[in-house]
C-alpha cells in the first residue's frame, strides 16, 4: 500500500517498542531513564550509534524519539551506512547520516538526507524540507515503507494510545496509536543500517529513543477510512475497542 499522505492520521495496533541500545557515543551522557544528554559544544562532538541492526528482511522498521525537555535540542536522528565506531572516525556529525530527522534550536522540523545536502545549501535545505514545528514534550519517529524503499516521519498525537503496559525486559507494548504523518519520502536505501544520534550544543537533550518492530502477526489489511484513518481492531485485552486514556511511559 501506498503510504498515507502528509497530514493524515495512520492508527497503529499492538506496537512494540523497546529501548535503542547505544553501542557507540562520543561526549555523552546517558541516564537510567534513557535519556541523552549532550556533553560537548558544537556539531560532531556529541553523539550515539547503534549497532547495524536494521536490515531489507529484518523486524526493525523504524524508531521514535521523545522530546520532553522545556529547551528545544538541536539534533539530528536517522540511519546511517557508517561502519566505524564514532571514536575510530573522529567525530559524531550529520555528515555521516544517509537519510534522517533534523530539529533546529527554534524548533523546526525538516528532513535531511545526504543525497538533498550535496545539493544545496544548508539554509535553502531547511527552508525547502520544514515539516512543522517542535512542541516541548513531542515524539517524532521515522518508520520503513514496507517495500524498504522510502520513509514516512510522524509525529505521535498525546493521549491517543490504550491498552499500554511494560514487559519484564523493559520493551513496552502500546496497544491503540495515531501517528500523525508530516511527510513521506522514496529513496534509494543499502543495508544494513544503524541509528545515529547527533547533538548540536552541549546540554541538549533526547531521548529515550525506541525501535520501532513489525507487529508479530500482521493485521489483514483494510482499506482507509476518508482522510487516511486505518480501523484496525483493538489489542487483546483492551476492553471496549481503545477507548480513552494515555499513552503511558
Amino acid at each position: 500500500p501506498e503510504p498515507a499522505p502528509s497530514g493524515d492520521t495512520q492508527r497503529m495496533d499492538s506496537v512494540k517498542e523497546d529501548f535503542v541500545a547505544w553501542k557507540s557515543t562520543m561526549a555523552v551522557g546517558v541516564a537510567p531513564t534513557r535519556v541523552v544528554t549532550a556533553k560537548g559544544k558544537g556539531w560532531g562532538r556529541s553523539g550515539a550509534l547503534s549497532d547495524p541492526l536494521v536490515t531489507r528482511q529484518g523486524a526493525l522498521e523504524g524508531f521514535t524519539v521523545s522530546l520532553r525537555n522545556e529547551k528545544v535540542p538541536s539534533l539530528f536522528i536517522g540511519f546511517t551506512t557508517l561502519q566505524s565506531t564514532l571514536l575510530a572516525a573522529g567525530r559524531a556529525h550529520q555528515d555521516d547520516l544517509d537519510f534522517g530527522i533534523r530539529v533546529s534550536s527554534d524548533g523546526v522540523i525538516s528532513y535531511h538526507s545526504k543525497r538533498l545536502a550535496q545539493q544545496y545549501y544548508h539554509a535553502t535545505l531547511t527552508e525547502a524540507e520544514s515539516l512543522g514545528e517542535l512542541e516541548a514534550g513531542d515524539t517524532l519517529g521515522m518508520r520503513l515503507h514496507a517495500d524498504r524503499a522510502g520513509f514516512t516521519i510522524f509525529r505521535l498525537e498525546r493521549g491517543a494510545a490504550t491498552g499500554s503496559s511494560q514487559r519484564a525486559d523493559g520493551t513496552r507494548v502500546s496497544g491503540v496509536r495515531r501517528e500523525v504523518v508530516l511527510k513521506s519520502f522514496r529513496e534509494v536505501l543499502a543495508f544494513p543500517m544503524r541509528l545515529m544520534l547527533v547533538l548540536g550544543n552541549s546540554g541538549a537533550q533526547a531521548g529515550p529513543v525506541c525501535w520501532l518492530r513489525s507487529a508479530v502477526a500482521a493485521a489483514p489489511a483494510q482499506p482507509a477510512r476518508p482522510g487516511g484513518l486505518l480501523d484496525l481492531p483493538p489489542p487483546p485485552g483492551a476492553a471496549g475497542g481503545g477507548g480513552g486514556g494515555s499513552w503511558g511511559g
